[in-house]
């Protein structure tokens, strides 16, 4: 999976993201709509799962408490990282989503 992103991300950009020419487009209308899909968020900790390069990030931090972006692509991490620069809730972290050890919720 990993050499799959590396060699089709090389700008790291919205439409290699999609796989799509219209991504930019698609992302105005699918953006709202699989955030309006989510539970509530308000004072919660996140972790996005495959955070890509940020499509999503900002705008889970504006309502949750704190937010754990994962990906496994270190130059979408420094991407994403760059376009959520103001957020101050937001921690970041590359690594394989599939070999996570995270405390247990209580």
């Amino acid at each position: 999976m990993q050499n799959f992103w590396t060699a089709h991300s090389v700008e790291g950009s919205e439409k290699e993201m999609m796989l799509d020419d219209n991504a930019e487009v698609l992302g105005l209308e699918e953006i709202p709509e699989l955030l309006s899909l989510l539970p509530e968020l308000t004072g919660k900790d996140v972790i996005e799962l495959g955070a890509g390069i940020g499509r999503f990030t900002g705008d889970l931090s504006k309502c949750a408490k704190s937010v754990l972006a994962v990906d496994f692509i270190e130059k979408f991490i420094k991407q994403n990282k760059t376009l959520n620069e103001e957020s101050r809730n937001i921690d970041f972290l590359c690594a394989d989503v599939t070999k996570l050890d995270r405390p247990a919720e209580r």
